[in-house]
């Protein structure tokens, strides 16, 4: 066993890791060598990563070709239950560690023995690379990792459903949200725009695309967001529109034509000629536009935006409907409706 890090791991699955995944961990100085490697690679690797639903399963062919025990990192969410523990009762020669990265990437939470070699060494190596680092048993990791997807989901309807309350009554909920904020026990950050229950989402934004398309002419619809959102949306809802689709750069473009729309290269493109467009992701690009180069493009200035990209006094000082979670300014007024 090195004493210097975890610096190579073989991962399990025969598929290309995600970009997005491949980044996380070479950020904190661990890079992955693809399955097919794990012969060669083996006298410079330290163990196997252990990232997808199935590769705990397709894992034994692998050890099989070992000839000494090592690390294995179970990491992320897409490994869910008792996997963990589960792989530390099958292979006792070898040292599991679960580790998870929380938002923002600055902290980590590590399952594992404290004591034991690979945990020592993986917390040092975090510490080298500025993440604080909590360790736990595994069993505690394996039920944070369950337990905060659904808070998330709560927190995400509790929010939602709050800003439903403040359209009926007329009130702001950004100004609502930021004072319960104030108080210790919320904090502010429970804002971040990221939203994990997308059904909440969709039907928000079903709700608000059909309102608008009752009241006006809508013909061509851009939307500006993942890919795998537009096409969990309900059957027909932009029925008989011409749909173009722009991806944000830093989300996962999926091999294969979208059934969403036509995908366009820019925001440009995308917005060209539109009279609507919809906005599901808090893209950084998309908040630094100028919201008048935004409707400059279009033919008719509708936004649709569950993600409060825009400031509300810009969007009111424009000759444009603007449309955000619990916030039903007078812009709805403007003429187009």
């Amino acid at each position: 066993m090195s004493s210097k890090g975890v610096t190579v791991l073989v991962q399990v699955s025969e598929k290309p890791l995600p970009d997005a995944l491949v980044r996380e961990l070479a950020a904190i100085g661990i890079s992955v060598a693809p399955a097919e490697n794990r012969r060669r690679t083996a006298a410079g690797a330290c163990g196997f990563l252990v990232a997808g639903e199935s590769d705990a399963a397709r894992l034994s062919a692998g050890l099989a070709e070992w000839d000494r025990p090592g690390l294995l990192l179970v990491y992320g969410d897409r490994v869910v239950g008792t996997a963990a523990e589960a792989l530390a009762a099958q292979y006792p020669g070898w040292e599991v560690v679960r580790l998870y990265r929380f938002a923002g990437g600055d902290r980590a939470l590590v399952g594992g023995d404290p004591n034991s070699p690979w945990t020592r060494i993986l917390c040092r190596q975090l510490a080298e690379h500025d993440v604080i680092a909590m360790v736990c048993g595994m069993r505690e990791a394996e039920e944070v990792i369950r337990q905060l997807p659904r808070y998330l989901a709560w927190k995400e309807r509790f929010y939602l459903r709050l800003g439903e309350s403040c359209d009926r009554r007329g009130v702001r909920l950004q100004t609502v949200a930021r004072a319960l904020g104030m108080d210790s026990r919320v904090g502010q950050g429970w804002l971040d725009p990221q939203r994990n229950d997308r059904a909440a989402l969709r039907r928000w934004l079903v709700r608000q695309c059909r309102f608008v398309m009752s009241k006006t002419n809508v013909r061509r619809v851009a939307l500006w967001g993942p890919t795998s959102l537009w096409q969990q949306m309900p059957p027909g809802w932009l029925a008989d529109k011409e749909v173009r689709l722009y991806i944000p750069r830093d989300e996962q473009i999926p091999n294969g034509e979208s059934t969403a729309g036509e995908r366009c290269a820019t925001w440009q493109s995308a917005l060209a000629e539109a009279d609507l467009l919809v906005v599901a992701s808090p893209d950084p690009d998309l908040m630094e536009l100028p919201l008048s180069d935004l409707i400059r493009q279009m033919r008719q200035p509708i936004v649709v935006d569950a993600c409060a990209c825009f400031p509300l006094p810009e969007a009111e000082a424009l000759p444009m409907i603007y449309r955000t979670i619990g916030e039903k300014t007078n812009v709805w007024e403007w003429s187009g409706l």
